[in-house]
């Protein structure tokens, strides 16, 4: 394992290797996948259905229930030349990057975000340009330095939302001061709409897909490993203008050929019981949600935090401590319970700490009360150099 792997598989890997440890990392859930989604799969292989190549773009039954159901929230795509579907959502963004952009251009990211945004960019010649969201206004878009910072170079823009991992929302109206800024200056922008559905709000979540709003050019990726718990399957899906769909169907088709055609399955009996998969799922997160505010309220001497909107992250603000790398494997070697370090997130992500309430609350309540005495039982809290075992371990990083 070398250096430049993510620090949230790096910490995750760690973990595993410490008995009786629990892991409040790696953004998966406690939930399986569902009966429903394994028994239509099952169904597919007994009668033969996935032994051969979808069509590039996925299978159509499949793009036919996707385009009705973007068409449902409102939004028109066409089955037949404006929906792929992909091996997860970071193949999608690597299909995106490498086809609609140059060496030498340049993509907007709003940070502290997902870490895989700087990698694919950077590996495809491409730079990138963070602008760091207003942690003290509730993790704002700071638009006038967005406006400023846009060059001749800069061709497109990241939004996740909601953000991974701060769990803030951006508002409707920064989305469409975004929206008009990419407009002048002819920037492509690209959602993440990976945690769209884990969402905790009371008025919807306003998308810049709406073309009653904007119609510029969009692409978005839509990830069914949070939404259905299908991480394993590495299946998800982007939509966009015809003209950027050609060219990234051909990078697409280089780098998968297609995607899984059992996940695909897997996808179609997801999307089909949307209702009944989902709403079950959603309704213990909030509870999850609640249940780790709690716990982080009982530590408010070591912690700052804010409620998030949406995703299964909590993002806190350690106090006195600068170096969460070492916290966090400090954290591992000592109490056995492995959080990600803000670090990770990039600018404005240092001193804090990322914690998935996705897992179970039995796993919440004993993760957080061994966080708790970690934090209860040092007596300062300048984080020092000096672990027994993990500090040469090749996770360490």
């Amino acid at each position: 394992m070398n250096n430049q792997t993510s620090a949230i598989k790096r910490i995750e890997q760690a973990s595993r290797l410490i008995e009786g440890s629990i892991s409040l990392a790696q953004g998966t859930s406690s939930f399986s996948s569902h009966e429903i989604i394994k028994k239509e799969v099952i169904s597919a292989i007994e009668n033969n259905k996935i032994d051969r190549y979808s069509d590039v773009a996925g299978l159509f039954e499949l793009r036919q229930i996707i385009s009705q159901k973007l068409s449902d929230s409102g939004f028109s795509y066409s089955s037949e030349n404006e929906i792929v579907v992909t091996s997860g959502a970071v193949q999608a963004l690597s299909a995106i990057v490498l086809s609609l952009f140059k060496r030498g251009d340049q993509i907007i990211t709003f940070t502290p975000t997902y870490p895989y945004y700087s990698r694919i960019i950077e590996m495809a010649g491409v730079s990138v340009l963070p602008i760091k969201l207003q942690a003290e206004k509730e993790w704002a878009v700071p638009i006038e330095l967005l406006e400023k910072s846009i060059t001749p170079k800069t061709k497109g823009i990241i939004i996740c939302n909601p953000n991974n991992p701060t769990g803030s929302v951006i508002p409707k109206k920064d989305l469409l001061a975004i929206a008009r800024l990419a407009e002048k200056h002819s920037l492509k922008i690209i959602l993440d709409d990976a945690y769209h559905r884990l969402y905790y709000g009371k008025q919807p979540l306003f998308n810049l897909c709406d073309k009653k709003f904007f119609n510029g050019e969009v692409i978005r990726i839509v990830s069914l490993s949070k939404t259905f718990d299908l991480s394993g399957w590495r299946i998800a899906f982007l939509h966009g203008p015809q003209n950027l769909i050609r060219d990234i169907l051909e990078v697409h088709d280089n780098l998968v050929n297609c995607a899984p055609v059992v996940s695909q399955y897997a996808a179609i009996a997801a999307l089909k019981n949307e209702k009944t998969i989902f709403s079950e799922n959603l309704f213990y997160y909030s509870k999850r949600r609640k249940l780790m505010a709690s716990c982080l309220k009982q530590m408010k001497d070591y912690f700052e935090f804010d409620l998030p909107q949406g995703t299964y992250f909590f993002f806190p603000k350690i106090k006195n401590i600068e170096n969460s790398r070492e916290l966090c494997f400090q954290m591992l070697e000592n109490s056995k319970v492995a959080v990600v370090p803000g670090e990770e997130f990039g600018p404005g992500g240092e001193g804090r700490i990322r914690i998935c309430f996705g897992k179970s609350e039995e796993e919440i309540i004993e993760g957080m009360s061994r966080i708790k005495t970690f934090f209860s039982e040092k007596k300062e809290l300048a984080i020092k150099p000096g672990f027994k075992t993990l500090k040469s371990s090749p996770y360490y990083g």
